[in-house]
């Protein structure tokens, strides 16, 4: 069963994620992926702002003393037949989940000359990490086309596990 689960996987990885990692992972998927160039960029760039908030905003964090973060969590990178599947999940604050949720929702109701106009809108509103993660899936359903997949499962009262999926078109 466990086989099955990851058949499709091109990269799995669960533990502390830092922009070393982040760079030794991009550096990979330019290699090994089969697309054109064009699937690759955006597969990168996807994977990248997915991962990073899971550096940035994972309550977990391996080494809280860390400028840019070290937050744990994981990432997978699955392959279909159509599509090309960026997941990533780690454990966030529960007040976190409704924003999350809402800002998801608004996403993936805009088609993309809305997104870019919210994408404007949000970055003169507040500083950067403020909306720092907003901006990210913003920019993800940009680059993708697609709606993003949310799932925020409840831990206990204080904590939730927060699971985001982008799809990248392989066409």
């Amino acid at each position: 069963m466990f086989t099955h689960e990851f058949s499709n996987s091109i990269i799995c990885y669960h533990g502390p994620i830092n922009i070393d990692l982040v760079s030794f992972f991009s550096n990979y998927l330019k290699q090994h992926i089969k697309a054109n160039s064009i699937i690759v960029s955006r597969i990168y760039k996807v994977l990248i702002e997915l991962i990073q908030n899971v550096s940035y905003y994972s309550v977990d964090q391996f080494n809280i003393d860390r400028h840019f973060g070290s937050g744990i969590g994981w990432f997978r990178l699955d392959e279909d037949d159509e599509t090309f599947k960026i997941t990533t999940g780690n454990k966030i604050l529960s007040e976190h989940g409704p924003v999350l949720q809402k800002n998801s929702n608004e996403i993936n109701a805009l088609d993309e000359e809305s997104l870019r106009e919210l994408k404007r809108k949000t970055r003169s509103q507040a500083s950067m990490r403020d909306i720092g993660a907003h901006i990210g899936l913003i920019q993800t359903g940009i680059i993708t086309g697609n709606t993003l997949d949310l799932e925020i499962n409840p831990i206990d009262e204080t904590y939730s596990y927060f699971i985001i999926t982008a799809k990248v078109n392989k066409s």
